[in-house]
């Protein structure tokens, strides 16, 4: 199923170094966390249940099924920097109806606005840093690592600090993020575009440009297969780390400590993530991908165990061996796909993730609230490891 043959890029010259430092700023602070560790408690505040809060998180992940591919093709056809500044305004326009949100119909159109952000963000985001290295490409999976590495140190730090500040009041964190998401919008709009020769050759019709994706997957079928595997990979994780907040508060921990466990998730998840262009020259990437893909699974598993230090530790340790993987396995996509069709091929990876959350966020949620926080986060373990055995199994199918 996976193959370690690159498609060949066209010769490319990167853009100027001050335009590469902007983006890496713009990506600083569009991955903020100051709600990321309370969302769900601020809407439980409000009076949603969690049902109510699983359909609305639905509502975020439909934004990408609808907008996901043409938001790629947009980011491919009239420029990543256009889309990674719409991308950025959405953020604060759903930031500030979440903060008003005190039905379920205005918590799911804040969420959808905060899903049509991510659809334009993601996929532009890679393609514009890939194709702006010019003749560092080589080297994309360690840079990669090292900018993952600094968002999720970010991340974590502003999660504690929205966590810590919402104890004093939930308007705090959420006026920050307002406040960065418009900074972020404005140097998004300042990028400087890598030149046509580094994009490869582009047309103005989108229903030829979906096309040209299409006849790419199918002539790619290990690509295709690693999209699909990689959505519900990343999705099963996704569940268990949203609702951790509420089943480590059910456990009686305050909003700063919950904060401080999720926040220092993330910053071992940009441990792994540093590291990522140091392993990615210690062997194969399949065989990377299978090692640690199954410890994030077992991780995951072990975190339902009773005991609170246990549940802690395995989390945690979750965490780093997916922070290391995320790198390597996103360096292998670009290498996979020319310039011209990369923010869409990327697209489809986060049309599938959001395809798989619609119906599994909320019956995680049910799952929860009929069987227990253990069991929920027992199935989503599991489920990793499952999908990772049925990549080894389709491995050993491949070879015979």
């Amino acid at each position: 199923m996976i193959s370690t043959e690159s498609a060949t890029p066209p010769a490319t010259a990167a853009v100027p170094a001050s335009s590469i430092r902007r983006f890496y700023l713009f990506t600083l602070l569009t991955r903020t966390e100051f709600t990321g560790g309370i969302w769900i408690l601020y809407l439980k505040s409000q009076g949603l249940s969690l049902t109510e809060i699983g359909l609305s998180e639905a509502a975020f992940h439909l934004a990408p099924v609808l907008l996901e591919l043409p938001a790629g093709s947009f980011a491919d056809l009239v420029g990543r920097r256009w889309s990674l500044a719409i991308g950025s305004l959405l953020i604060a326009i759903s930031t500030a109806v979440m903060f008003i949100a005190d039905s379920l119909p205005l918590a799911m159109f804040a969420l959808f606005l905060n899903g049509a952000s991510y659809s334009f963000r993601s996929g532009a985001d890679q393609a514009y840093l890939y194709d702006s290295l010019g003749d560092q490409q080589g080297n994309f999976a360690g840079i990669l690592g090292r900018l993952f590495g600094a968002t999720y140190i970010v991340g974590g730090a502003t999660l504690w600090l929205g966590a810590a500040l919402s104890d004093v009041s939930y308007a705090w964190p959420y006026g920050i993020a307002i406040a960065l998401a418009l900074a972020g919008t404005w140097l998004a709009a300042g990028l400087t575009e890598p030149p046509p020769s580094a994009r490869g050759e582009r047309h103005t019709s989108v229903l030829h440009h979906f096309r040209e994706v299409r006849n790419l997957l199918s002539s790619r079928p290990h690509v295709a297969a690693m999209l699909v595997y990689s959505g519900t990979f990343w999705a099963a994780g996704t569940i268990a780390w949203l609702y951790l907040q509420a089943a480590f508060s059910d456990r009686g921990l305050s909003n700063t400590t919950v904060g401080l466990i999720i926040g220092g998730a993330m910053v071992l998840n940009a441990l792994g993530a540093t590291f990522a262009g140091q392993f990615e020259r210690r062997g194969k990437f399949r065989n990377q991908l299978v090692v640690l893909a199954l410890l994030t699974g077992i991780g995951l598993m072990a975190t339902a165990s009773g005991p609170l230090a246990i549940a802690t530790t395995a989390y945690l340790l979750s965490n780093l061996f997916s922070g290391l993987l995320e790198p390597l396995w996103f360096a292998w996509f670009n290498r996979q796909v020319p310039s011209g069709q990369r923010a869409t091929l990327l697209s489809v990876d986060s049309w599938l993730f959001s395809l798989t959350m619609i119906p599994a966020f909320p019956l995680g949620g049910w799952l929860a609230e009929t069987y227990g926080w253990g069991v929920l986060l027992f199935v989503c373990g599991g489920a990793k490891i499952v999908l990772t055995m049925a990549v080894v199994l389709g491995m050993r199918v491949k070879r015979a």
